[in-house]
């Protein structure tokens, strides 16, 4: 496969993701840093996480994809990474396009957006208040809007989050339903609220599980 996320191997590589195929600059993922185009970045620079992606067909005859990132670090600087293709509908290229873009997901949030959700987890149960897009944690409760209506619930009262259709939900123990308006990856970090909200709860995240949310 060109493209990978499997246990360490003997390098201490865990992923080599490519946005297209031969290329000459693919991102390798180790434990704490990632080699992006050239460039050894820690996970522990990187600020904020940003996904998007689009699929458009036209008129059943031609289609247009397109995935992509952005990564900003601490010192400022943006780092993007992007796939795509067009053609007529059902095309191979196309597939395989979503396919490294569902790969490039899958590795960041098993690395990057742990990495900054385990130092929001920590601030938060140091007694600390967390603020992503519209939701705010904080150690006892979580708080944000339903509709257009504003709501606060304890933990013992979410069941966790999960992600559906490029969307995080978080969802109550009654019935499992949404607690709060779904939140889009294209907010900064609202890919990591999966690890965020599961952990406060006591509920495992599993990346390969979760990434099939956003396939």
């Amino acid at each position: 496969m060109d493209n990978e996320m499997t246990q360490q191997n003997a390098d201490g590589v865990l992923a080599t993701c490519i946005s297209k195929k031969n290329d000459k600059t693919p991102v390798v993922f180790y434990a704490d840093r990632m080699n992006f185009k050239g460039e050894t970045i820690l996970y522990s620079d990187v600020e904020t996480i940003r996904f998007a992606s689009s699929h458009t067909a036209y008129s059943l005859i031609f289609e247009t994809y397109s995935g992509i990132c952005n990564l900003r670090l601490k010192d400022g600087r943006k780092l993007k990474w992007r796939t795509g293709s067009w053609g007529f509908l059902g095309i191979h290229s196309i597939k395989r396009k979503k396919e490294l873009y569902s790969e490039f997901f899958r590795a960041i949030l098993a690395t990057v957006a742990k990495k900054i959700a385990a130092d929001y987890i920590s601030q938060i149960k140091l007694g600390g208040t967390v603020k992503i897009g519209g939701i705010t944690l904080t150690p006892t409760e979580i708080s944000g809007k339903h509709a257009m209506k504003s709501i606060t619930l304890p933990y013992s009262e979410i069941s966790g989050a999960n992600l559906s259709s490029g969307n995080i939900y978080v969802n109550k123990v009654e019935k499992n339903r949404s607690a709060f308006n779904g939140m889009p990856l294209s907010v900064d970090n609202a890919i990591c609220l999966l690890y965020i909200v599961n952990s406060l709860c006591g509920v495992e995240t599993n990346p390969d599980e979760a990434a099939q949310g956003n396939a």
